[in-house]
Parts: C-alpha cells; structure tokens; sequence
C-alpha cells in the first residue's frame, strides 16, 4: 500500500508522481511538487518485500530546488542500500536538478531527440548583510563543488571537472543524446539499441530462412538417395 494510495487525484494534480515501481518527473522539482512523490517512495523503500526490485524514473523535468533533489537523491542510495536497481529515463529535458538526477541512475536510458542542459544554477539566498557575504559565498561555493562531484562521479571518467565548467558556463547549452553518452550522463540511446535490435532480427530471419533452404534441399537429398537405391535394387 503507498503512502498516498497511488490515487489517480494526486497524479492529475502533481505531475511529479509515482506509481508501483515507476517514478514520473515530468515538472518542476520543488518540495510542493515533489511531497507525494517522496512519500510514495519513502513507503517504498521500507517495504521488505520490494528488496532485489527495479525503480525506474522517466524524466522530462526543467530542474528546480537542490534541496528536493537531495531528497532524492538519498532515496534513492537508501534504495540501493536494500538492492533495488534504478534505472532512468530521460525521454525529453533533463534540466539542471533534473540532469542530476537522469545521471544517478544504475543504468541509464535516453531518447535521441531528448537533452540534458548542464549549468551552474542559480542562487536565492543572497544576503545584504556584509557580514553574512562571505558565508553565503562559501556555502554556495560547496554546493556547486558537490553537483560537480555528482555528475563527475556518475560519468565514470569521461568528463573532466575542466570540461564540466566548460560545458556549466553555457549558460543556453543543451547536450544532445550522443554528447551525453560521449561525456557519460547516458548509457543507451534507445533509438540506437532499436536500431541494433531490428538488425539483429533481420539477421536471425535471414539465418532462419537460409536454414529452411538447407533442411530442404537436405531432404531432398536425402528422399533421391533413397529413390536411387531402390532402383539399384
């Protein structure tokens, strides 16, 4: 039973939402958008009986608040502390928060028309108090380090911290698809896994039909060797 029943009210009112064992971010990540989506999978995650399972998240989000990403992140590793595998989706925009997230999982998903758009963020918390600046600045500053080690960590080098800025300081940059499996933000492009499979049943229905071929002239074969040694007879 989830935290919330999984009722249909709640998903038509959040688009942020889970249902069973499928996560669904389709909007902004904010602690309002996000509440019964953390509750669902806090309820999740203590049940026994969904050890050894698969999460998988579909994404198509702008980003939002780095304090509800956390959350879901840590979940999501509690998640993984009771072996449940997650698999993510990006299947249009993964922004900002929501790239982070699409790059956390297990195994990882994403369609050829869809982006990852990697930046710097934005800060809220600025202070007019002179004796606050410097604190702010800091605590910022260890934000943004930790969102690089997050993305650096998830691409298991094959994106440099040097490269990382790069890319964070376009601040109207979109990675497309096949920059994002060069850089190690995905591991598939599903266009690009069908294509390989349609060709791989192609080649099985050819391979097939060539053994039909075979089996047939075989017993053709084999019912004129058998015709001649009658007439031998």
């Amino acid at each position: 039973m989830a935290w919330n029943g999984n009722s249909e009210s709640n998903q038509s009112v959040y688009k942020n939402y889970m249902y069973n064992d499928k996560i669904f971010l389709l909007d902004e990540i904010t602690h309002l958008n996000c509440a019964f989506l953390i509750g669902d999978l806090t309820q999740y995650i203590s049940e026994k009986a969904n050890q050894d399972k698969r999460l998988n998240l579909f994404i198509n989000s702008p980003g939002g608040d780095v304090n509800t990403m956390m959350t879901i992140l840590g979940l999501l590793n509690l998640a993984r502390l009771n072996n449940i595998f997650i698999t993510t989706y990006v299947l249009g925009l993964a922004g900002s928060a929501a790239s982070i997230i699409a790059s956390q999982g297990d195994y990882r998903f994403m369609s050829d028309i869809s982006r990852h758009f990697v930046h710097f963020g934005s800060i809220f918390d600025v202070t007019s108090k002179h004796s606050e600046i410097e604190k702010a600045y800091q605590q910022n500053k260890d934000y943004a380090e930790k969102m690089q080690d997050l993305y650096i960590q998830a691409c298991k080098g094959k994106l440099s911290r040097e490269m990382l800025l790069t890319l964070q300081s376009d601040e109207r940059g979109y990675l497309n698809a096949k920059q994002c499996l060069k850089y190690g933000l995905c591991d598939v492009i599903i266009e690009d896994e069908l294509a390989a499979k349609r060709k791989d049943e192609e080649k099985t229905k050819e391979l097939e039909k060539e053994f039909n071929v075979y089996l047939k002239n075989k017993d053709k074969d084999s019912k004129a060797q058998t015709k001649n040694k009658k007439k031998g007879k």
